[in-house]
């Protein structure tokens, strides 16, 4: 596959290239995901979405990435975007449709003291082999 195409909460159709994760981005701006392929190769599964001003400086030592690849991320697919206002539209458009696992939001803790939490949205269910083992 060389494209991607993803449908946003506003109905707006995007469509993304799909680059190797090793292959060397370009200095342009764009909206990014790191991705799995999704059931059968067939589709793609978003993990990680972002927007910057330069592709090639961003994804150098991404902070994300190391996560993005423990939940099976193979490739960075890249929607290049030079107007600053699309791609903040663009980001929230299909954040809001596609909720991946490494956008959770982060979230307070009711009584408004102690560590933030995060709660994820993943889809499909991550699966850990072999199971985590919680110490008693």
């Amino acid at each position: 596959m060389t494209e991607a195409i993803f449908k946003g909460a506003s109905g707006k159709l995007y469509r993304f290239h799909v680059l190797r994760a090793q292959a060397p981005a370009l200095p342009e701006p764009a909206l990014y995901c790191f991705a799995r392929p999704g059931p059968g190769g067939r589709s793609w599964t978003p993990l990680f979405l972002s927007r910057t001003g330069n592709l090639a400086d961003r994804l150098n030592g991404h902070e994300r990435w190391d996560e993005a690849q423990r939940l099976g991320a193979t490739h960075v697919l890249a929607l290049f975007e030079p107007e600053r206002e699309n791609r903040a539209f663009a980001e929230t458009d299909l954040l809001d449709a596609l909720r991946p696992a490494l956008n959770a939001p982060q979230m307070a803790p009711e009584d408004g003291h102690g560590p933030e939490r995060i709660v994820a949205f993943v889809r499909p269910p991550v699966r850990f082999d072999p199971p985590i083992r919680l110490a008693r």
